[in-house]
């Protein structure tokens, strides 16, 4: 059935313009934020935690159900994507980075010929983030595999659709390293929040959380630059796309892997809360990203940034 509506959206959404899209996704996924209690809660929590208020407040509320009608322009966005044309999208970008550019820093990662890791959130507009990187460089998106083989493809046909191939995240990472050591550029959403037996502490906003260190891991073992990059939407709801990126993150190897991916992924998750905080309302992010109660453990288990595994790996989904 999903698959099917999907299809179905996606051959709607290239012949209704786009206000009239927005007009119904935006308050379709502000219901479901209304009905979802569970994701209600969470999201609350999550915004909370930014705002440094107690969920009860106004203010915390209001950011969770603004995130969600944000969620519903790129919900709509994702449906269109296949219907758009390279012109029209260039037409839209809007880079807002310092000089000299968002392109200009991918550029300069690929100059070290060790490749780049451009990692983001669930931020804004993120798939569209991916088409434009694929406008200026061959780009790899580093992906989960859907459970409906039909949906699974439908989706990854439309990424590579947009210049985008992909790279399983169940797969070795010895397919990831390959393309990093042929300077290669792969693009991830790196905020997934774990429990302390398989990510590694971070802090986010003020207070530790636990992420795959895998990603770092991966950049240590291949000398490949990290890239954090953004794509997102305005207030007054216009055409455009507005992207940042930077700064380049170079990695840096004391011979002690677990500090290493530690201060690695940390550094990573600081350009992110810096975005996240100016534009709270713009992450998508509908699951608990930090643990529950007062009290969160110091360290995690010696074996969690051991080796690169699968389960370390952030999915882009």
């Amino acid at each position: 059935m999903v698959y099917y509506l999907t299809r179905f959206a996606s051959w709607l959404a290239g012949r209704v313009p786009r206000p009239a899209r927005l007009a119904v996704a935006g308050p379709a996924t502000v219901l479901v934020y209304y009905l979802w209690a569970a994701k209600r809660r969470v999201t609350i929590a999550n915004m909370a935690r930014i705002l440094g208020v107690p969920e009860r407040d106004a203010r915390a509320r209001r950011l969770a159900r603004v995130s969600w009608r944000n969620y519903g322009r790129y919900v709509s966005d994702f449906f269109y994507l296949p219907n758009a044309t390279p012109s029209e999208m260039r037409a839209r970008l809007r880079d807002v980075s310092p000089e000299p550019g968002a392109f200009a820093l991918i550029d300069e990662g690929l100059a070290r010929g060790r490749g780049i890791l451009l990692v983001s959130a669930h931020f804004g507009a993120w798939d569209v983030a991916g088409v434009f990187a694929a406008m200026h460089t061959p780009i790899y998106l580093l992906v989960e595999t859907f459970d409906d083989p039909r949906m699974d493809r439908l989706v990854q046909e439309q990424r590579r659709g947009l210049g985008m191939d992909v790279l399983r995240i169940e797969k070795t990472p010895r397919q990831i390293l390959r393309v990093l050591q042929g300077n290669g550029v792969i693009g991830v959403a790196v905020d997934r929040p774990v429990g302390a037996d398989e990510g590694v502490p971070i802090s986010f906003f003020g207070r530790q959380c636990y992420v795959p260190g895998g990603i770092a891991q991966l950049a240590l073992k291949s000398g490949a630059a990290l890239l954090p990059g953004f794509c997102w939407y305005d207030d007054e709801y216009s055409s455009a796309y507005y992207v940042s990126a930077g700064p380049l993150i170079i990695p840096e190897s004391s011979g002690d892997k677990r500090a290493d991916t530690i201060a690695l992924t940390q550094r990573m998750f600081d350009a992110l809360e810096t975005e996240i905080r100016r534009r709270p309302e713009q992450w998508a992010m509908f699951r608990r990203f930090w643990p529950e109660g007062d009290e969160v453990a110091a360290e995690t288990t010696d074996a969690s940034a051991e080796q690169v595994t699968v389960g370390e790996i952030s999915g882009g989904e």
